[in-house]
């Protein structure tokens, strides 16, 4: 995968979390995934498809990033993953993934994205279903860290 296809989805990222929640978050150095688990207690998922592009973008918090963002979207503080905090991660990821739809779109390559799924468990893993590498992108905002995978191919017609 070109890491320039990465740059949406940070910015997409970076540009949510500074409108939605008030987080000026900060990337880290994109590397790839390698075979380690998921970095985090909590996960959105969505993939993408259409004729000409596939992929998933996955983004991972610790409890305490997600109870963090939960507060921050809604103003109600909460001691543990329930699940309107689970839909607001997956919201998040959401977000996330239709902003850089739209920033690819502007460059003529277009997908539809699914429905998030959010994945709950310390220690889980969350597989990519395309073979091509996965890239972790890290973040920090107010002293928490937290991850960013994503996974695409362009496929030539």
């Amino acid at each position: 995968m070109d890491l320039q296809y990465l740059n949406p989805f940070i910015n997409s990222l970076i540009n949510t979390f500074e409108m939605m929640l008030g987080m000026n978050p900060e990337p880290g150095e994109p590397s790839p995934k390698g075979e380690g688990m998921t970095q985090g207690d909590i996960t959105g998922l969505v993939g993408f498809a259409e004729a000409n592009i596939i992929g998933s973008v996955a983004v991972s918090f610790p409890t305490e990033a997600a109870l963090k963002l939960y507060a921050a979207m809604t103003g109600e503080e909460v001691t543990e993953i329930t699940r309107d905090v689970e839909d607001s991660i997956g919201e998040i990821s959401n977000i996330v993934a239709g902003g850089a739809k739209t920033v690819f779109a502007s460059q003529g390559l277009t997908f539809h994205i699914s429905i998030p799924s959010v994945i709950v468990g310390r220690q889980h893993s969350i597989t990519h279903k395309i073979e091509t590498p996965v890239y972790v992108v890290p973040f920090k905002v107010d002293g928490i860290e937290f991850v960013m995978e994503i996974s695409m191919k362009i496929v030539e017609a």
